[in-house]
């Protein structure tokens, strides 16, 4: 992975060092998920309804078996295996198949993702897509997307000003149990709405090919990672009110390139 060399120098070191292994360890979850991908997968729920399959956690541990030999005293927190608590200020949140339900489907938009807090915040993080051949990542050296064998170039979110222009995406509105109200104003207020899934729509947010991101149900797993390449492409992520700016814990967020986030938040807010 050289080309990732010249694109993360400029982050702080130790911002730096863990998104290297954030890459690798990601990048290799999905050399291994694709295995699982291309043969077919039987998936059983969890506890809470949503499924798992055994490439979930077979991913999981892969990467935290990276991050506890390169930073063994940071904590870390993923979807399917928990809570493991550091004796510092670092934190990993780890989703290893975000769209789990596309990745049963044989539809390659599942992604893993890898963010790195430090006292709560998201500073870094990883999306990888390896269905897709794609990885946008970010730390203070800024926000970088790769697609298949070009060149690393620069994650920037879009230049759209008014709702009314925007294309907005949700994943599903089986997540908004019986109140409906908030996402059909906002599709009725946007130019275009679309239903693409999960961290993949936020990937699309990211790199400017979307405008704006609407999640009813999130965990710090979701979102983690995403805010972090998100803040550093130019975007925003709050919860529906506007408030808890970068905040993980959020369990409604919005997320969009900044300038259309105040006229969103007032079409979420309740009435």
């Amino acid at each position: 992975m050289s080309w990732l060399k010249p694109t993360i120098t400029n982050a702080p070191q130790e911002h730096a060092d863990r998104l290297r292994v954030a890459m690798a360890a990601a990048i290799a979850a999905g050399d291994a998920l694709m295995l699982h991908f291309e043969r077919g997968v039987i998936a059983r729920d969890k506890a809470d309804g949503s499924p798992v399959t055994n490439a979930d956690l077979e991913a999981e541990t892969t990467i935290r078996n990276a991050i506890s030999n390169a930073f063994p005293n940071d904590g870390q927190l993923g979807e399917e295996h928990g809570l493991i608590n550091g004796d510092n200020d670092w934190r990993w949140v780890i989703d290893p198949i975000d769209g789990t339900i596309s990745f049963i489907h044989g539809v390659p938009v599942f992604g893993t993702l890898i963010g790195i807090e430090y006292e709560g915040t998201p500073v870094a993080g990883v999306m990888h897509f390896p269905g897709l051949n794609e990885t946008v990542w970010a730390t203070e050296a800024g926000a970088f997307w790769k697609r298949g064998e070009a060149k690393p170039t620069r994650a920037c979110v879009s230049n759209t000003t008014q709702l009314a222009d925007a294309m907005v995406c949700m994943t599903s509105l089986d997540y908004c149990d019986d109140d409906h109200d908030p996402w059909l104003r906002v599709h009725g207020a946007a130019k275009r709405t679309r239903g693409w899934s999960d961290c993949h729509a936020s990937s699309l947010l990211v790199t400017g090919r979307v405008d704006a991101v609407i999640e009813p149900e999130l965990k710090p797993w979701d979102c983690s990672a995403i805010i972090a390449v998100l803040r550093h492409a130019g975007g925003r992520f709050t919860d529906w009110n506007g408030e808890h700016d970068n905040d993980s814990s959020v369990q409604r967020g919005v997320s969009s390139n900044a300038l259309l986030h105040d006229e969103l938040c007032v079409m979420l807010a309740p009435r």
